[in-house]
Order: structure tokens, then sequence, then C-alpha cells
């Protein structure tokens, strides 16, 4: 593992400089050429500051940090109530901290990873710069357990049934008579997205259905982004009639948006989110939705993160003590006749 003064002598700078870099410090005064090359080089040599002298010496923390990136999304309230009930049961504290790509340095979180200030984490991948360098210090020896996304040949991943998410959103659709149907996703890089889309095509070629790869659109995990993209999909798409959006936040961005299209919902487009959350009953039309186990997977993250046989291997760990469920709302409908545009 290379030290401060690795850092400094590689970088040409001396070592108060890349502490101050790596705590952020806004004072600092240096070239972004210099921050950035300092930066690049604690990515490349590994380096993780050394937490652990700074704290006590304990064989335990009793802190499980579990660590998403966007404490506002209201999908990650439930995930955190299952990894507190199952923490209480371990004798553990939960430490909730939000992943911020922004920051200049590495964060106290990362640092109190790396240096062994917690006893475990559980982190809600998303495949940024953040999440790999948190999995890197989590290999000094905390255990880590990622939720959703990750290369489960490197890491231990706890996943839902994603497949089965976007098979089930897509066959309701089917099943009231629509036949072009869109899917908006949240990014095809990562693991669970990948999930939802299978579904939906699996779905839509058991029904005879050609699943058009023109109907797919990466929609994110917000307001904004979803209506973004359901603006760019039905734009060029008309002829859609139904839509499967694969997170519940981004489907909220995409209601707004057919609404201001002049699409109404659901006689002119129907649309089934996944995931549930208590504003999805609230919208009008009411949200219909395909209802995930949450509470299960942030239950089953921490016992995974706090077993005392924690499995070092990677591995892909699925939840299926609850299937995803439809909960129809008023967001779907059958199709209305065609129309011209």
């Amino acid at each position: 593992m290379a030290t401060n003064a690795d850092i400094a002598k590689a970088a040409g700078v001396s070592p108060a400089i890349v502490s101050r870099i790596v705590n952020g410090d806004s004072t600092l005064r240096v070239s972004q050429a210099t921050r950035e090359r300092v930066l690049r080089l604690i990515e490349e040599l590994d380096y993780s500051p050394n937490v652990a002298a700074r704290t006590l010496k304990a064989a335990s923390t009793g802190v499980i940090a579990l660590v998403v990136h966007d404490l506002t999304n209201s999908v990650y309230a439930e995930i955190i109530t299952g990894a507190q009930e199952a923490a209480l049961m371990h004798d553990k504290t939960v430490l909730v901290g939000e992943a911020n790509e922004q920051a200049a340095g590495r964060s106290h979180l990362e640092e109190l990873v790396a240096g062994r200030g917690i006893d475990g984490v559980i982190l809600q991948g998303a495949g940024t710069r953040f999440d790999r360098t948190l999995e890197r210090a989590a290999r000094h020896g905390v255990p880590t357990v990622l939720l959703q996304a990750g290369d489960p040949a490197r890491n231990v991943v706890v996943q839902l049934d994603d497949e089965a998410a976007g098979r089930v959103a897509t066959q309701h659709l089917i099943d009231l008579g629509h036949r072009q149907i869109g899917y908006v996703g949240v990014d095809s890089t990562l693991l669970f997205s990948r999930g939802r889309l299978v579904g939906w095509r699996h779905a839509l070629t058991a029904a005879g259905i050609d699943p058009d790869p023109r109907w797919v659109f990466d929609g994110g995990n917000k307001f904004d982004t979803g209506g973004n993209a359901v603006r760019k999909l039905v734009s060029a798409h008309p002829e859609l009639t139904a839509l499967v959006v694969a997170n519940v936040a981004a489907s909220i961005g995409v209601l707004a948006s057919l609404h201001d299209m002049g699409r109404s919902v659901p006689d002119d487009v129907s649309m089934v989110a996944i995931h549930d959350i208590p504003l999805a009953d609230h919208l009008r039309p009411a949200l219909t939705v395909v209802r995930m186990p949450l509470r299960a997977l942030g239950s089953r993250a921490m016992d995974l993160v706090c077993a005392d046989n924690m499995m070092q291997a990677p591995a892909l760990v699925r939840v299926e003590e609850e299937a995803p469920r439809l909960i129809q709302r008023g967001t779907t409908a059958p199709p209305m006749p065609a129309k011209s545009f």
C-alpha cells in the first residue's frame, strides 16, 4: 500500500500538499493539473490514509456504513429500514452516508473504510469512481457488500429479481392489449438495469412481439432525467402506447413530461414503474408499479456483512423470499384506438 510520502514523491509535491488534497482543503492553492495528478496517483497506487492510527484500537467498532448515492430518493428508505432492523439483531449501529462524486479528495467515510473505522460497508452501487475507490479501500480488510450493482466476479453483490420485475411490468401491459411498449431504463451499464431490460425483452418475445431496440432509452433515476428521456423517446416513436419505466423516481418525471407533451396517461400512454414509494399512490393518476422487496434487500445485505463467516469469495446473492408484485393503479389501461400524429 502506498504512503503519503510515496504519493508526494511521484507527484513532485510535498506530503503536506498531498494531505490537503486528500482532505479536500478548499483553501489550498495549487493548479488543477497538480490536483488531478495527485488524485490520479492516489487511485493508481492504492493510497489509504492511516485512519486506524487516529482511532481507538479495538477489534470491533460496532458500526456498519450504508452508503447510497442520493439520500433524497425514497427508494432508499425501505432499504435502510431493512438494514437497521437486521443491524439490531447483530448488535450493530448503522452509519448512513451519501457518496459524493463532487468531492475533490477522499471523503471521511472513505477514510473510515480504508482505516478500519467501521466493521463493514454496504454500498448501493452505481458504477461511479467513488464506488470503485470504496471497493478498493474495503479490500484492506473491511467486509463489503454491494447492493444491486457491481461485478459479482469481483465482489459480493446482493440483487433483487430484476428480470422478473421487468417481465411482470411488461406482461401487465401486454395483457391489457398493448403491443408497442417502450422501455425507459436507468443505466444500461448497471447490472440491475440490464436485468429489467432483459425481462422487458423476454415478455415481448414470449408474446410474439419483436422488441425493437429503438424503443429503449436510458432515463436515469431522477425526475428530470426521466422526463428528458421520455420526451426524446416518445417524440421519436409516437406509435408507443405504453412504457415500462425502470425507476420510480424517473417515472414521476416521465408522467410530468407526458402531461406537458399533451399525452394523456393512461388514455394515450400507459406506464408501469418499478419500485413502489408512498408518493406513487398520491399522484394523479396514481402510479401503477411493480413492488420490490427493498426491505428484504437491506436486511439480507446486513446479515451478510455481519456474518462471522462473511463470504470472502465474490458471489451474486439473490433475494427471492418475496417475488416482484404488480400494484395496479391509475396509469395503466387498455390502448385507445390509434390516433394520427
